[in-house]
This record gives C-alpha cells, sequence and structure tokens, in this order.
C-alpha cells in the first residue's frame, strides 16, 4: 500500500509569480514613533498634575501654569533676547575651545612631547571644578560677558583636546609615510592627512561639549550677567516664579536637542559618509 502523494503546485512557464506579502515590523514602528518614550512621558505628566495639586504651584507648578508661562515669553520677545544672549555667550566660548584644540593638535602631529604636555593639562584641566573658573572669571572679568564666555572655554577645552589627542594617535601611520616620501611640509601633512583624519574625533568631542558648555554657561550666567537663560532662571527664583524657572529650564532642554539634531547628528552622517 502506497501513501498517499501531496501534489505541490507547479509554476508553469510564463505564468506570473505572486510575491509573498510583506509582513510589517511592528516593534520598529514603535521605536520610530518613540511610542515608548512617548508611552513614559504621559505617565510622567500625570504624576506632575497629580503631584503638583497636592504640593501647590510654589513647590511644583502645573503644566498649565508652565505652558503659560511658555507662550508669556515667546510672545513679549524675551524668550528670543535671552536665548540669543546664551547662544552668543557659548558660541564664542566653545568656538575658541574648537579652534585652540585643532591648533594644538597641529602641534601634536609634529612633536611626541607637546602630546605629552597635552595629556596632562587635560588632566588638570578635567580636575578642575567649574565654580572654581566662574569664581576666576567673575574676579578677572567682572560681571560681564567675557566672564561666562571664559568659564565655557576653560569646561570644554579638555574635551575637545583628550578627544583630538586620541584622533591624532590614532591616524594611519602608513598615510604619514605616504605624505613624508612625498616630502609634504609639516603643515601640508596636518592639513592633508591627520586633520582628514581626526575629523570624526572632533565632531564627537563637539557633540558633548556643547552640551557641558551650554550648561555651564547658564551656571555662570546666574553670577555674572543680567541677561540669559541663567540670569532669568535665578530672577524668577528670586521672585517666586517657579513655573517660569521650568520654563527657562524646558528652553534649555529644548536649545540643546534642536542643536544636537541638527547640527551634530548632521555632522555625524556627513563625516560617516565622507569616511
Amino acid at each position: 500500500m502506497t501513501p498517499d502523494v501531496v501534489e505541490q503546485p507547479v509554476a508553469h512557464a510564463g505564468a506570473p509569480v505572486v510575491p509573498a506579502r510583506a509582513r510589517t515590523d511592528w516593534s520598529g514602528v514603535v521605536d520610530r514613533l518613540h511610542l515608548p518614550t512617548l508611552g513614559v512621558a504621559i505617565g510622567l505628566a500625570l504624576v506632575w498634575v497629580m503631584l503638583s495639586a497636592r504640593l501647590g504651584d510654589y513647590l511644583l507648578p502645573s503644566p498649565a501654569r508652565v505652558g503659560q508661562g511658555i507662550l508669556a515669553v515667546i510672545t513679549s520677545g524675551e524668550l528670543w533676547k535671552h536665548t540669543w544672549a546664551s547662544l552668543y555667550r557659548i558660541s564664542v566660548g566653545f568656538g575658541l575651545a574648537v579652534l585652540v584644540s585643532i591648533v594644538f593638535a597641529s602641534l601634536v602631529a609634529m612633536s611626541r612631547h607637546v602630546a605629552t604636555i597635552g595629556r596632562d593639562l587635560t588632566a588638570v584641566l578635567n580636575s578642575t571644578s567649574v565654580f572654581v573658573w566662574i569664581v576666576v572669571s567673575l574676579i578677572w572679568f567682572g560681571l560681564t560677558d567675557k566672564a561666562a564666555m571664559f568659564t565655557t572655554f576653560m569646561i570644554t577645552l579638555p574635551v575637545l583636546l583628550a578627544n583630538m589627542l586620541e584622533g591624532v594617535a590614532n591616524v594611519d601611520r602608513k598615510l604619514i609615510e605616504m605624505a613624508q616620501v612625498y616630502r609634504f611640509s609639516p603643515l601640508d601633512r596636518f592639513l592633508n592627512v591627520t586633520l582628514p583624519s581626526t575629523i570624526p574625533y572632533l565632531v564627537a568631542g563637539m557633540k558633548v561639549g556643547f552640551g557641558l558648555g551650554l550648561k555651564v554657561s547658564v551656571v555662570a550666567e546666574i553670577f555674572g550677567v543680567s541677561t540669559g537663560i541663567g540670569y532669568m532662571m535665578n530672577y524668577s527664583r528670586d521672585t517666586l516664579r517657579t513655573d517660569m524657572v521650568f520654563v527657562w529650564a524646558l528652553v534649555l532642554i529644548v536649545i540643546m536637542l534642536v542643536v544636537d539634531k541638527l547640527v551634530f547628528d548632521s555632522l555625524s552622517r556627513r563625516v560617516a559618509a565622507w569616511r
């Protein structure tokens, strides 16, 4: 007795092939839409509302009260005035730190002794508290923009230096040897070999350094200037406007997220594609 044979459908020549229906990757869709984060945010907002009702607006203002504050600073123009002041200060201090780190990297590429100095200098700067630089800046520059710029510069410089030192140390030695064979000058060797190889390290350092610098600059503004996000947070505290403290804290968070996504993520993608 022979077993029954199940006949399989046979595709005839010339017959159209019907593709299998693609399965939707719902897990990927959920992650792309950031639904888990959205769910957590909604949960935290509900907790915020309940705690605000229990503690009162002075200790914890309600989301509605904070929303009203956001509309107020937008319509009054204070948002743009104080945001621009903070961004101006950090841009100057942070920009100088980037420039110094690039110049220092060019010296490191020419001498190992300079690399040793750079590592020791980075260790010392990393060990120095931000409040030391704030106090020193107030003594040297007084209640001026330069105090916040100097503090930002001194805090972001070691981050950028450390990344550039690592970048120079990881340059492909074969490229350097080839440049020496073709008798590149030290400057040409740095511009055409070392600097392009260290750009990914520089961008990574800039991404971390900017976030750190913005936080430090805001702290410096509390002590030394009359404009900026830090000044407005301190002023709101003095006038018992806790809701406005929350407003300016949210402004700070939004600035960091926007710069991170629009500037540094874009730079990282371009560098990755270029490499």
